[in-house]
């Protein structure tokens, strides 16, 4: 089965104050990272930037689309970068969440078939998430208005327990960077 990975890094990063796909997690950028990641267990990678990120964050090994909407919010990033790819699966994640276990990304690609797979750490679902093509098709449909975890919600999820508590720490702003390293680094 063709697997295809797609890193959501076209956000303003505002309260971060500078793109964080370039913040630094065991000696290398978050997009590095999860690029190096996705690639381990992906056929293909795709990086979703703004149009305007094209000379400001560098892409190496993976594909870049651009959203040239991402205003619209996360919802339309991730329909760009599901647009792009022709997995029978995808993987995908915020670019935030580079700080996730090599291990817990394996756990999730290693699930057993579902329309969706889930990593769980202490009851809360988090990153990254494993949906079948059925799921990328619903949320390719999904009105630009709409989100993305009304179209989840739909679907069957199998959650996949894990020790990793960076699944649910995503990287919003120094504090929050702060904390991840703290408790998860």
């Amino acid at each position: 089965m063709k697997r295809s990975g797609v890193i959501l890094a076209a956000g303003l990063s505002r309260r971060m104050g500078f793109p964080k796909a370039l913040l630094v997690w065991d000696g290398e950028t978050y997009l590095d990272r999860m690029i190096r990641t996705f690639g381990d267990v992906c056929g293909e990678v795709v990086v979703v930037l703004r149009p305007e990120q094209e000379n400001r964050i560098p892409v190496r090994g993976a594909r870049t689309v651009f959203n040239p909407d991402a205003g619209r919010g996360q919802l339309s990033s991730l329909q760009t970068g599901l647009a792009a790819v022709a997995g029978e699966s995808v993987l995908f994640s915020p670019v935030d969440y580079a700080h996730v276990r090599e291990a817990t990304i394996a756990s999730v690609v290693a699930a057993p078939a579902a329309p969706i797979v889930q990593p769980e750490f202490a009851s809360v679902h988090g990153h990254p998430v494993l949906v079948s093509r059925s799921v990328v098709d619903a949320l390719l449909a999904e009105p630009a208005a709409g989100a993305a975890r009304d179209v989840i919600r739909r679907f069957e999820r199998l959650f996949i327990p894990v020790d990793d508590p960076g699944i649910t720490m995503d990287a919003d702003d120094p504090a929050a960077f702060a904390a991840i390293q703290e408790r998860v680094g």
